[in-house]
């Protein structure tokens, strides 16, 4: 059966910026009216060229190649990573498909970018030449940056086209971002030559600039004009709202689907396209157009919006409370399925590794994956069965066949390099809200998960540490204190009242002997067989230890009166021994002499003075046979 929606894969960073999340709606649209289905890979580590190739974003890459790809996308503004975007090209040529390379100019690839020199020199121009400004300011990006110095030059070309001199003193560097933008800001002022206007690389930092300045004591844009760049919407948000340069996503969107369908099955295939940018003029140059201002459904799409984030933190915190205090992943699973609905997705699907939850579900089978949790056609469902590493999700043909979505977005459940699993969700109307929920829910799993996890391993480490102050460490078998722990909560027991409880004293004969003429590793051997004995004697309704050194004890519980014979239990631990090869290879014999004491199990029970019964009845059990020899 032939597939009626065509897969493209996005590689991109930081999915939940602005940027993209516009970018990701356009494609949406594109997609659902020519047939495809984007599905997004939202990689984490982005800038570092010199990590390991085994970084865990490469299992990222590994899942895309389980698809039937038509192409991929790779946003490169966001992904600056060498060996990431060789791995891309990597799999495209494995593929036989086009690769579209975003916003940097790549060897082999299909190329689109956005006139990034031209839209922000239109911005600079409508600075200089309609608001006649000459004392310009520019804050930039970061040094060295590629997109902020192509936003440099911009600024360049139009002073000088201007007969402006260019002055180095004129350039911040607000490394794109709100803190540094604003001590950018500050500088600009100290030594009292106030700029007539301050142009922006990025909106973050203009709306930075603009609200430094009027805390300064300085009106925007009566005493300094701000203008930003990409478009934000936040913009419009701010008093006064923020002038800028929008990108035109929808035709980006629009070129890029035309680029993959015109050579689609070309893994060769090479070109280029540019995109424009369109002026947003507003309040903050004294341009405001009636057709760019707050709406009220602006203020309504926010109000919402803000009430969403609201309760999702109330609601993660609440959860993530939960998941501090949880001891295993299955109860995460069942607090989570109770729970997704706070998330409002159409589709959620998270699985883990399925090694992850074995210590939890023995009969878990094969598979390397399982589903952690499920959300589809408004069901939750929690742990499924196990499903192997070459399938992308369960289902996920006849789901997307089925369905109206046509942006899926993937993410790795990971705490740093230790990745647990993968997420993928989907809905029929991707907006912002919906990219940036799946980014907090991607983290919050995680987290949860590396947490619920450390539980587990510290309550497992726990138990090893609290078994092992009570088991002796040669034999295995209880130590004194284990062994009078467990005997003091056996017969504390309500089931254990009335029944009788007889306790042995046992030492093993002639360890100093064996010690000397074979040496300490047949005396280990001899010690642990003996051990090995008693414990069979004692197992079937009863308990044993080791002192220490040559002394065992044991205790058993029946409903009836036992007189067990030292000779009795002699000849039961000789007959276990008798059993082994190993023990009748040796060159001496383990033997013990051995006492017993019984009572009845009721208010009137003296432990103490029992032990010492049986104690008493050992030494005189020794001092017999040794009469003997």
């Amino acid at each position: 059966m032939s597939r009626s929606k065509k897969i493209i894969a996005f590689m991109g960073g930081m999915i939940d910026e602005e940027k993209n999340c516009y970018f990701i709606r356009a494609m949406e649209q594109q997609c659902r009216k020519n047939g495809y289905l984007m599905i997004v890979f939202g990689f984490s580590e982005t800038t570092f060229s010199d990590q390991d190739r085994n970084n865990c974003e490469m299992k990222l890459i590994q899942m895309a190649g389980l698809l039937d790809l038509k192409a991929i996308i790779m946003h490169l503004e966001f992904i600056k990573n060498d060996y990431l975007i060789e791995a891309f090209k990597n799999l495209a040529r494995e593929k036989g498909i086009p690769i579209v390379a975003m916003e940097r100019n790549t060897p082999d690839c299909l190329n689109i970018s956005m006139r990034y020199k031209n839209g922000f020199e239109e911005m600079v121009r409508h600075v200089v030449e309609f608001h006649g400004c000459r004392k310009v300011n520019m804050m930039a990006g970061l040094q060295g940056d590629h997109f902020s110095d192509i936003r440099i030059e911009a600024y360049k070309t139009v002073l000088q086209e201007n007969g402006i001199p260019i002055e180095e003193k004129r350039i911040g560097y607000g490394d794109f971002w709100d803190r540094p933008a604003r001590a950018a800001t500050r500088k600009f002022l100290e030594d009292g030559d106030v700029p007539e206007a301050i142009v922006c690389a990025n909106d973050n930092m203009a709306i930075a600039v603009s609200d430094e300045l009027q805390k300064l004591g300085y009106k925007v844009p009566e005493d300094v004009i701000v203008t930003g760049f990409d478009g934000v919407n936040k913009c419009l948000f701010k008093q006064p709202s923020i002038s800028t340069v929008a990108p035109d996503y929808m035709k980006e969107a629009y070129q890029i689907i035309e680029m993959i369908k015109y050579n689609e099955g070309n893994p060769l295939a090479e070109g280029h396209d540019k995109v424009d940018f369109h002026l947003r003029l507003r309040g903050s140059c004294g341009c405001n157009r009636s057709w760019d201002t707050l709406s009220s459904e602006n203020i309504k799409n926010l109000s919402e919006y803000y009430d969403d984030v609201n309760w999702a933190v109330t609601s993660v915190n609440s959860l993530f409370s939960q998941a501090a205090i949880l001891e295993t992943l299955t109860d995460l699973s069942k607090s989570i399925e109770e729970t997704l609905w706070l998330w409002k997705r159409d589709f959620q699907f998270a699985a883990v590794y399925s090694d992850i939850l074995r210590p939890e579900i023995e009969d878990l089978g094969p598979g390397k994956y399982t589903p952690f949790f499920c959300y589809r056609d408004g069901e939750a469902t929690g742990i499924g069965q196990p499903y192997n590493e070459d399938v992308f999700f369960p289902d996920f043909e006849s789901f997307i066949e089925s369905g109206n979505i046509h942006v899926m977005i993937v993410k790795l459940l990971h705490s740093g390099n230790r990745i647990f699993g993968y997420m993928v969700e989907g809905a029929e109307d991707t907006n912002d809200r919906d990219v940036r929920r799946c980014e907090e829910f991607g983290m919050f799993i995680s987290s949860a998960i590396n947490i619920v996890a450390a539980n587990r391993n510290l309550i497992r480490m726990h138990r090893e540490i609290a078994e092992a102050s009570l088991k002796d460490y040669l034999t295995g078998i209880f130590n004194r204190r284990g062994f009078f722990n467990e005997l003091e909560r056996i017969i504390t027991m309500a089931s254990s009242k009335d029944m009788y409880l007889t306790v042995f004293s046992i030492d093993m004969d002639g360890l100093k002997r064996i010690n000397d003429d074979f040496g300490h590793a047949d005396g280990d051997f001899a010690i642990q067989c003996m051990a090995e004995a008693i414990h069979h004697v004692a197992s079937r309704n009863g308990i044993s230890a080791r002192y220490g050194g040559d002394e065992f004890a044991c205790a058993m519980i029946t409903e009836n009166p036992i007189y067990l014979s030292a000779d009795t239990f002699r000849s039961r631990v000789a007959a276990y021994l008798a059993g082994r090869s190993d023990v009748a290879d040796k060159d001496y014999v383990i033997t013990a002499s051995v006492g017993s004491a019984m009572a009845r199990i009721d208010e009137k029970l003296d432990i103490e003075k029992l032990i010492k019964e049986a104690d008493d009845a050992m030494y005189e059990d020794k001092r017999l046979k040794n009469s003997r020899k």
